[in-house]
């Protein structure tokens, strides 16, 4: 339910007996799905009440029986949102017999629903700006950021006063430090929660050497495999709580044979890799994708036979690698 705000209107009266003893209130912006609202308080107990809403077209009328001295009646009516603005027609018969009747003119504004697209979020981390898109005008943000083993960066609220379309909220916290950060966004009469998380590892590791035309992995380069899996167990461990870690397994040949025919080896390496991973207990998600002689670690020529170029690249992140990586954008494949 929005907060209610409550006012005093000049009083326009026919019979001005106990002029005063009435105050008003209303809703300025109901939200999504709920009701323009009236409110009567009489100062000094009521015998009863008559309340008649003009709103457009329509008129809605109501009535109470004995009302206390400081009792808030609340009246509502069916909503329209072509209609913004009422007259009420109030009535109200005193115990001790005195009438007061009143007409209050009053407006209103549907507030938008604050929402908040993530599509096209992206961080510019030499400006220290988080950029999204959002549906209604944002009055602040609440920003908590969060470092490995979930550890608080720091927390702050900053003003925005942009919006709607495309807006700019400040980076919190050491952009080399931070993993996650939790955002609330406020508007005048909604609020939007998101979080964002810029974090992104490449793993340092010794490439296991493929044999030529070949996604077999040789048993001799396993220990290479075992070192990088205690290094992802040790990034689990400790960012595991903060973000859905993911592993992203990137493969990679030389330049021998065609395009087509490197990028579906290069398919078959990354899911050998990402196959071994799993088989010895990963359970986060693994997604793999086949980049051929798109990501050469030592530039050659066509056809030229390069070991160091029949390799595998392991990245691990919330999110798939995004721009400022290196790696291309890609629809990654599920394990």
């Amino acid at each position: 339910m929005r907060p209610l705000l409550i006012a005093m209107f000049t009083v326009f009266s026919s019979v001005l007996t106990w002029a005063g003893d009435l105050d008003f209130g209303y809703s300025p912006a109901p939200g999504p799905g709920e009701s323009p609202t009236f409110i009567v308080t009489p100062k000094r107990a009521a015998a009863s009440m008559r309340v008649v809403i003009e709103a457009g077209d329509r008129t809605f009328e109501f009535t109470r029986g004995a009302v206390p001295a400081g009792s808030a009646q609340r009246f509502e009516w069916r909503r329209d949102d072509r209609v913004t603005e009422a007259t009420a027609w109030v009535q109200v018969d005193f115990a001790d017999s005195a009438t007061e009747e009143v007409r209050v003119p009053f407006s209103w504004s549907y507030s938008a629903p604050l929402k908040v697209d993530l599509s096209r979020a992206s961080a510019d981390i030499a400006r220290r700006v988080l950029s999204i898109e959002v549906t209604a005008p944002v009055e602040r943000a609440e920003i908590v950021a969060y470092g490995a083993r979930k550890a608080v960066l720091d927390e702050r609220t900053v003003e925005v006063d942009d919006g709607p379309g495309r807006i700019e909220v400040p980076w919190v916290g050491d952009p080399g430090e931070v993993v996650l950060l939790d955002v609330k966004l406020h508007a005048a009469n909604a609020w939007a929660g998101f979080t964002y998380s810029p974090w992104f590892l490449d793993i340092p590791h010794d490439d296991v050497r493929f044999a030529s035309n070949s996604h077999q992995i040789p048993p001799d380069e396993e220990p290479k495999l075992r070192a990088t899996l205690a290094q992802l167990r040790d990034v689990i461990e400790k960012y595991g709580e903060v973000v859905p870690v993911k592993i992203y397994i990137a493969g990679c040949t030389d330049t021998v044979g065609s395009k087509e025919h490197n990028r579906a080896l290069s398919r078959r390496r990354a899911r050998a890799i990402a196959q071994w991973l799993r088989a010895q207990g990963v359970d986060r998600p693994i997604y793999y994708y086949g980049f051929g002689e798109d990501l050469l670690a030592v530039p050659t020529g066509d056809g030229v036979d390069e070991a160091a170029n029949r390799r595998a690249l392991y990245l691990v992140g919330a999110n798939p690698p995004g721009q400022g990586s290196g790696i291309p954008s890609v629809s990654w494949i599920p394990l």
